[in-house]
């Protein structure tokens, strides 16, 4: 991410407009480098990811808390979330539905949930796919317009920033 200059924070920050007492899920936050980004504009993160070995590169302190986990299945209680985050994680995940149906479960009403990801018909990102293909295998990119038709059967949405080749969608959950 840092090598293709991906990283997106302060865009996300802005994006998300947060008041100081939110806890938020990065899903799919690796290192945490985004929740540490974040920290100071929130009451608590965790980053939840699949691998132990991301998370152990982690720098845990009071708002920050790693955990080993399934975004499909979080194990976070209904309605408990204020924000969810997925940057660069949306075309990690084969079974898009059931992650919304997850992030819809454990967002409150009215929740925030935050997309950025890769516009799937641009050069930059045919060379990200390709890139990612190579360290991943099989991927689930989708156009912006795409994910707004998924999206908006269960979340309003707030905010599109469209950057070319990048996009970042912020949509309120609706239950």
């Amino acid at each position: 991410m840092r090598f293709f200059s991906l990283y997106k924070f302060e865009e996300i920050k802005r994006a998300l407009n947060l008041n100081g007492s939110e806890v938020i899920v990065d899903m799919g936050g690796g290192t945490g480098e985004l929740g540490e980004y974040l920290m100071d504009s929130c009451s608590l993160i965790y980053i939840l990811d699949e691998s132990d070995k991301m998370l152990s590169k982690v720098k845990v302190n009071e708002k920050i808390i790693p955990m080993q986990g399934d975004a499909l299945s979080t194990g976070f209680e209904s309605k408990s979330i204020d924000v969810v985050i997925l940057s660069d994680v949306f075309h990690h995940i084969s079974n898009q539905g059931k992650l919304l149906e997850e992030i819809e479960r454990i967002l409150k009403r009215d929740g925030k949930l935050l997309i950025m990801d890769f516009e799937k018909k641009h050069f930059r990102t045919k060379l990200l796919i390709l890139f990612e293909y190579l360290l991943f295998g099989k991927l689930y990119f989708k156009t912006k317009d795409e994910i707004i038709d998924i999206l908006t059967e269960s979340f309003k949405i707030d905010k599109i920033i469209d950057k070319g080749y990048y996009f970042i969608i912020v949509g309120l959950n609706r239950c």
